[in-house]
């Protein structure tokens, strides 16, 4: 390929100069006789041009009409005539030059034309340069030399003698060199063994196959993390199960163990008894019913099915219910903190996953604070959203843990894990809280306590 252009860019540039020559010569007022005549049939100017030398043999000029130049020539206007030279040296050059042939047009300017054509004919020391250029424009550095032949094929069908091709194993199809009177007729070019090219070609290659090896690697080491942490996964789905298999036996157990005592030990004689067993039976059904219904709800909140209702609610009306209900039923000592400087009365959310929201975080605020909890709630204002902040004085959660705290099954390892918990909580609330297109955030600090943010849009 580089060697047919280079034979196309080396013949136009021979073309070129024996173009402007013509258009040189035409110029020459001893030699030439450039006029114009209006041709009223015609309606157009014809310029002509002639021999100067015999302008009466309409047989030694030329005459040609070009709508660019339809105007006479003026004695004098060089500009002129030398437009004409040029336009009448382009006809020679695209109707003769590259059909390879002359027609002699004025005798003398044929003359002329065939005399260059002889002198730039097809040489290889001009066309080494143009082949080296395009051969520099692929990279490709392989010596070579060119081969000439009276008679070749143009087709490559063409035997060579071995000695030939072990020294020069790649050489082109032949092309016409369209010398007269030669044993040149016909060229190739002959390279030499391209091992060193191919190997420097073969760099991207390389390159590539480092590449793929690297993307391998990864996907061995994307591979081993993944399962490793599948093997995580499952052993914290194990404690979950651990976890969750107690939190239903104990309910269920002093369900038993009450109905047993109803029915089998006369306390439904002692109606203080009787009212005592029935409120522990019901707070221990409502707790299962509520595990029950987290578990059941697991997979609807890990593919966001759930659907929200959003509606007007009263912020104030809803947390203090939340936070009086979580007073009564603790078995620890709370006390609780709430301000609301927002300056907002009501937001507009899904009221019962609102309530579920907040339930969820003051449920763990009490859970893992001391005996005596202090829980502060303070309700804000951020930039398009309504902020409630949660805080506790518990023990706080190190930096490391922070990532994973709404990760669903995860829980911070501590001697603390006589807790109930199964690691759902916050996964439930983080998915309530991006259902309704808001943020939350944990910050905490060891032995300080932590501060949960819900942040709601408004």
């Amino acid at each position: 390929m580089a060697f047919e252009d280079a034979l196309k860019k080396e013949f136009s540039l021979r073309c070129d100069t024996i173009q402007q020559l013509i258009a040189n010569k035409l110029m020459d007022t001893t030699e030439y006789k450039i006029t114009s005549e209006f041709d009223r049939k015609r309606n157009h100017y014809v310029q002509t041009i002639a021999n100067a030398h015999n302008l009466h043999d309409k047989y030694l000029s030329s005459s040609f009409y070009n709508k660019k130049l339809n105007k006479a020539l003026l004695p004098g206007d060089t500009l002129f005539k030398k437009a004409i030279a040029e336009s009448f040296a382009q006809v020679m050059r695209s109707e003769d030059l590259d059909n390879h042939v002359v027609y002699y047009r004025t005798q003398n300017i044929g003359k002329y034309a065939i005399d260059n054509v002889e002198k730039y004919n097809f040489d290889t020391a001009r066309l080494r340069p143009v082949l080296l250029h395009y051969l520099a424009e692929r990279k490709i550095k392989v010596p070579f030399k060119f081969y000439l032949r009276e008679a070749d094929s143009t087709f490559n069908r063409s035997r060579f003698p071995p000695q030939l091709t072990r020294q020069y194993p790649i050489i082109t199809k032949a092309y016409p060199t369209y010398k007269q009177n030669s044993n040149q007729q016909y060229v190739r070019v002959l390279f030499t063994d391209p091992f060193t090219y191919i190997i420097a070609q073969m760099g991207l290659m390389l390159a590539g196959s480092v590449f793929l090896i690297g993307v391998v690697g990864f996907s061995l080491f994307y591979l081993l993390r993944t399962l490793y942490r599948e093997k995580k996964l499952s052993a914290i789905k194990n404690d979950f199960i651990s976890n969750i298999t107690h939190e239903f036996k104990t309910p269920i157990a002093t369900v038993s163990a009450a109905v047993e005592a109803l029915t089998s030990f006369d306390v439904l004689d002692d109606r203080e008894k009787t009212q005592r067993y029935l409120h522990h039976s019901k707070n221990e059904l409502n707790r299962l019913a509520s595990l029950v219904d987290k578990v059941l709800n697991i997979s609807l909140y890990e593919n966001q099915q759930f659907n929200i209702r959003p509606e007007q609610l009263n912020i104030d009306e809803v947390i203090n219910t939340i936070l009086n209900e979580s007073s009564l039923i603790s078995t620890k000592t709370v006390t609780f903190t709430y301000q609301n400087n927002s300056g907002l009365a009501t937001i507009y959310a899904d009221k019962l996953y609102f309530q579920h929201t907040i339930i969820n975080v003051i449920d763990n605020a009490i859970k893992y604070s001391d005996k005596q909890a202090d829980i502060q709630v303070e309700c804000t204002l951020r930039p398009g959203h309504f902020l409630i902040a949660v805080k506790d004085k518990g023990p706080g959660i190190s930096n490391a843990h922070l990532p994973y705290i709404f990760e669903k099954f995860y829980r911070v390892p501590s001697k603390q894990h006589h807790i109930k918990g199964h690691g759902l909580g916050l996964s439930y609330v983080k998915s309530i809280i991006e259902k309704h297109h808001g943020w939350c955030k944990m910050e905490s600090e060891l032995g300080k306590g932590s501060t949960l943010y819900l942040a709601w849009p408004l």
